[in-house]
């Protein structure tokens, strides 16, 4: 691959430019901050680059942005061939709409709903298929994580489970708010528990339930099947652990290398969680627990 433009320089970002610093995907990467852009390397330094200089070199860019500059930095961009959004990816169905409008069929767009990346979901929705399964449980818990407004943390991580649970089930069903939680202290720390009733199939999802750093996937039937995000790792009833062969990062950039077109990435999918998240805010502050 050729060259490729990081927008955002924030923590998310840097960890994405050491992966591919470090895999060596492409000639030259550079870098949007909040007012310049650079060219990286080992040796970085901020040496700044004009963006009418690059633009032509530039085969794809990755979005690492706050949510609320996604829809600047897209329209921005459009004519780029390929480009990666960081989850959320925009603020509204209007938004959406108008960026669905203006990408053409020939063009790459993918949303970071960074755990869908990993072949554990394709097999895991096999397995739904073909039952057996009778209790999913989505943990996103992060010690001492805090947001400086209520709600900011669900409308932050709400796309994990929520991409999760409408690739493995195509859909959405009936859930209930079933905890909830926040306590004020140098921001807000929230704990919300919701369960999704499919046929058959009971889905929990926890985030910021605990005060220990757990994000994974737990998987009951005649067996205990777990996930971890973070570790990439596959724990079979407490023993058995197998190793991934690659992570979620590996996968994103071999796809966007290959121009591999992928059945969730797609702007009613991409509606569908938003349309979700919305129903889910709404419940939660109406629900007296």
């Amino acid at each position: 691959m050729k060259n490729h433009l990081i927008i955002g320089f924030g923590k998310w970002s840097k960890k994405i430019i050491h992966f591919l610093e470090k895999k060596k995907i492409f000639n030259k990467i550079y870098v949007k901050n909040r007012t310049n852009y650079f060219e990286y390397s080992k040796n970085f330094k901020y040496q700044k680059i004009s963006l009418n200089k690059i633009k032509k070199d530039i085969n794809s860019i990755h979005i690492c942005t706050p949510l609320k500059s996604h829809y600047f930095y897209l329209k921005k961009f459009i004519n780029i061939q390929k480009i990666i959004v960081e989850k959320p990816f925009l603020q509204s169905i209007d938004q959406i709409n108008n960026i669905e409008k203006l990408i053409t069929k020939k063009k790459l767009i993918y949303v970071n709903y960074t755990y869908l990346f990993n072949s554990f979901f394709i097999d895991l929705k096999k397995k739904i298929k073909n039952s057996g399964i009778y209790e999913i449980t989505i943990n996103f818990s992060q010690k001492n994580n805090f947001y400086k407004k209520k709600y900011d943390c669900l409308k932050d991580w709400l796309d994990h489970p929520l991409s999760i649970i409408l690739f493995l089930f195509d859909n959405f069903c009936y859930f209930k708010v079933i905890k909830k939680n926040f306590v004020k202290k140098h921001g807000y720390y929230e704990k919300i528990v919701l369960h999704y009733y499919f046929k058959n199939i009971l889905v929990k999802v926890k985030i910021n339930k605990s005060n220990i750093n757990k994000k994974n996937i737990v998987i009951k039937n005649l067996n205990q099947i777990t996930f971890d995000f973070d570790k990439n790792i596959i724990i079979n009833n407490n023993r058995k652990i197998t190793k991934q062969k690659y992570t979620s990062f590996d996968l994103l950039y071999l796809y966007l290398k290959n121009n591999k077109r992928l059945n969730y990435q797609n702007f009613n999918f991409h509606k569908k969680v938003l349309i979700e998240k919305d129903k889910i805010l709404t419940q939660i502050k109406k629900t007296k627990i």
